[in-house]
């Protein structure tokens, strides 16, 4: 691929990482409040509720991916493998998620009975559309902003909820695994632009799902707020 092609995916990923939806508000806010135990129950039951059916759009992403674009399905496949623990059952990004949902008082049929707020289910529609009835590279330009844009939340994350004292370093395990692992992500997507978009009219493809998605997932923390720190009644 070219030096030329190299220096715009370079300028889609500064683009990406610009994007005022790595430095929201709620994330702002949960960084450097304490939050009460219904506002961080509420938190945890909207979020794993995405992060439960994120994983199975991203099974129809590589479905739907062509089977002959073998570059684009390695760097999917290897992020699914990743969410799904590499392998090791008690690793599993969502059982981990649970796990600290349990330290915060939330049993599974707290989480199987948690009724998602509209910009949660909007979010996950707009995925779906992207990945699963878009042209593919607008689908991987979706999961490349997905994947670029997730590695901003645990460095807010993390930071707030160190400041809790009652968490161990099991519960936080999902929040400190993800540090690292959304870097590795991230990599892969780049990897799967470079490889797959061939032309500068396939990158255009690929920077409209980017941005689409980025949008999407502003809109989504908007809600996140409003629902935690404006007292919308969820319980």
């Amino acid at each position: 691929m070219s030096t030329l092609q190299d220096l715009s995916v370079d300028a889609l990923i500064e683009e990406i990482q610009a994007h005022p939806v790595n430095t929201n508000d709620f994330f702002q806010t949960f960084r450097t409040r304490r939050l009460t135990p219904r506002q961080l129950r509420v938190f945890v039951r909207q979020y794993h509720y995405f992060c439960f059916q994120f994983v199975k759009i991203l099974e129809g992403l590589l479905y739907r991916t062509p089977i002959r674009e073998l570059e684009m399905r390695i760097e999917l496949a290897k992020t699914l493998y990743s969410e799904l623990g590499s392998g090791r059952p008690e690793q599993i990004h969502i059982k981990q998620l649970e796990r600290f949902a349990h330290s915060v008082g939330l049993q599974d049929h707290d989480l199987a009975e948690t009724e998602p707020i509209p910009e949660v289910s909007k979010y996950l529609n707009t995925l779906h559309r992207l990945f699963v009835e878009s042209d593919y590279l607008i689908a991987l330009g979706a999961e490349l902003a997905v994947e670029t844009t997730a590695a901003s939340e645990f460095r807010y994350f993390l930071p707030g909820l160190h400041q809790y004292k009652q968490f161990s370093p099991q519960d936080l395990e999902f929040f400190e695994h993800h540090v690292g692992e959304e870097q590795a992500h991230h990599q892969w997507l780049v990897d799967a632009v470079r490889k797959t978009a061939k032309s500068p009219a396939d990158l255009e493809k690929v920077a409209a799902g980017a941005r689409q998605t980025a949008d999407a997932w502003f809109e989504f923390w908007k809600g996140m707020y409003a629902a935690v720190f404006d007292v919308v009644p969820i319980q």
